[in-house]
């Protein structure tokens, strides 16, 4: 009886193991569509492509809330925070924009990656090979 219960045991631990690296990708490939988004965003309201520019924010703000998502379950309310905060952000970044409001939407825009940056300095750190790691 007692090996099956150490079997259970290291199964769910080992599920558990698989299922946070697979949580850990799928938030690195939600950080680097966010960086890819944000450049476009900011070449498509330095060129007045309101079109462009909302389709961008609207993306974004996708992504932010899945980066949401992924810190609720965690438990980390700074970082749930700071994600809502980059999600009401870029929802302003393309309501300025539909409204040929560049100027503002570009402020707007700059703000939403200073809550990027508060949250990047909070849980990332720098690994020996260059890379970039979720603390």
């Amino acid at each position: 009886m007692t090996k099956r219960v150490l079997s259970f045991t290291v199964c769910v631990i080992a599920l558990g193991v698989v299922a946070l690296a697979q949580d850990e990708a799928e938030y690195q490939k939600w950080m680097k569509t966010a960086g890819a988004t944000a450049g476009s965003l900011r070449k498509s309201l330095e060129a007045k492509n309101g079109d462009a520019a909302s389709a961008d924010a609207r993306k974004l703000q996708d992504v932010f809330q899945q980066v949401h998502d992924y810190w609720n379950k965690k438990g980390v309310n700074d970082a749930m925070t700071a994600a809502m905060d980059a999600t009401a952000q870029f929802k302003a970044v393309g309501d300025l924009a539909s409204a040929g409001k560049f100027e503002d939407a570009g402020a707007a825009l700059k703000k939403g990656m200073s809550t990027c940056g508060t949250c990047h300095t909070a849980h990332r750190e720098k690994a020996a090979d260059g890379s970039w790691k979720i603390k």
